[in-house]
């Protein structure tokens, strides 16, 4: 479905449900004051303030719109296309932005601190006086990574609307600033084909506004949608990770490690949260964690199905079923649970050989569950374990729960 409400890109005035629109959509980062939907959809806020610096961003896009051969009528701008007051309308808008994206005739990325001669073609250096030295603002926001990897088509403009180039055009740049592989940026592979853990990389030191938002922004990137609750903090993340368990095989949702430089994704007045705990669950408190996981892959032809539906979340934390005999990494000779545990991950890393080897982490019993400890490590190890028994399946299975704390202390 095409966005709810579009900007004319000739009057301004605000549009619902237009049929089968051609648009252009902007990506940018929001600074104050912004035009919201409110004041756009007042005929005489328009009429007063069309030619006021609020409005400047907007009629900009709209005449490189205009400019377009054909030209495109219509616009969508996340800062005043959406009733941020009407719970329902923000909660659908947010699930389905990266549609909308996708959809877009023409993604326009706007770099407001970038110009882009006196920096050298350098797109990523700030020339913002408050950011000196820093990387544009763009680059550091949560939403605008899938603003980057969504629209089937993208140009760049710096400050002055000076074409910058296309996402295909400055792929080798973006792919320094951004750690996303080139061949995702031009096209030439679907990202959709990335690990969970590779995605989540790439979200890796981005921030929010809002803190729910840093789970919020890559709904469309895990090809997922959750309910939206505002106020719920970090546990947004958690909750997305438990989404996306119900509807994913993909292991390397658990390959991550405790980040050197904090929780940066929850940076606020210049203070990082620290994360450096000596044992926590398999699901990581932020992005930030899989920050080192880039490289992470999976490789369907050596899948091993896990048992009786592999892994899912209870009361306790996450559960897996493993196999129920004796010899295997949870049970020793004697079928009795081992107090360490090396759990291999259906998750691979090419080594130095350039063959892949699975990954594996470390799991310590505390009383019924375990717990993950060597957080900051995540090595080759066996892959999983299967329960036959003299080349027989066998259905008994024996569960293994890894305790997950809160993330309460992060609000």
């Amino acid at each position: 479905m095409p966005p709810t409400r579009l900007i004319n890109t000739s009057t301004y005035a605000l549009h619902k449900n237009v049929a089968s629109p051609k648009y252009a959509i902007l990506s940018h980062r929001w600074r104050e004051p912004e035009v919201t939907f409110q004041q756009l959809d007042s005929t005489e806020w328009r009429t007063t303030n069309l030619f006021t610096q609020p409005m400047e961003k907007i009629r900009d896009a709209c005449q490189k719109a205009c400019e377009r051969d054909p030209p495109l009528e219509w616009l969508w701008a996340d800062t005043c296309c959406i009733d941020k007051t009407n719970n329902v309308e923000l909660a659908s808008a947010l699930n389905s932005m990266f549609e909308w994206y996708f959809r877009a005739a023409v993604c326009y990325g706007y770099l407001y601190d970038v110009n882009w001669f006196a920096a050298s073609r350098q797109i990523s250096k700030s020339t913002d006086p408050e950011r000196p030295g820093q990387e544009s603002a763009w680059f550091e926001r949560g939403w605008t990574l899938q603003e980057l990897l969504a629209p089937k088509y993208m140009e760049f403009y710096d400050a002055g609307w000076n074409f910058m180039g296309t996402k295909e055009d400055l792929a080798d740049l973006l792919h320094k600033r951004t750690g996303i592989a080139e061949q995702y940026l031009t096209g030439a592979s679907n990202f959709k084909a990335a690990s969970v853990a590779t995605k989540l990389s790439w979200m890796a030191r981005r921030t929010t506004t809002e803190i729910e938002d840093i789970a919020y922004s890559i709904l469309g990137l895990l090809n997922m949608t959750m309910e939206i609750r505002y106020g719920e903090g970090v546990k947004a993340f958690m909750k997305l990770q438990r989404t996306l368990m119900e509807s994913s095989t993909d292991e390397s949702l658990f390959a991550w490690t405790t980040p050197t430089s904090g929780l940066a994704c929850y940076r606020r007045d210049k203070h990082t949260p620290e994360f450096s705990p000596t044992h926590w669950g398999l699901l990581a408190p932020s992005p930030d964690c899989f920050g080192k996981s880039g490289d992470v892959v999976v490789l369907p032809d050596l899948y091993v199905p896990r048992l009786a539906g592999g892994y899912q979340w209870t009361q306790g934390g996450v559960q897996f079923q493993m196999p129920l005999k004796s010899g295997t990494e949870v049970t020793n000779f004697f079928g009795l649970p081992r107090k360490e545990v090396t759990l291999g991950l259906n998750c691979w890393r090419y080594g130095s050989d350039g063959k892949p080897h699975n990954m594996s982490i470390e799991l310590l019993k505390n009383g019924n569950v375990y717990t993950r400890v060597k957080l900051e490590d995540l090595k080759p190890g066996s892959k999983p374990k299967t329960n036959k028994s003299l080349g027989v399946d066998q259905v008994l299975t024996r569960p293994l729960t890894i305790c997950q704390p809160e993330f309460d202390s992060f609000t």
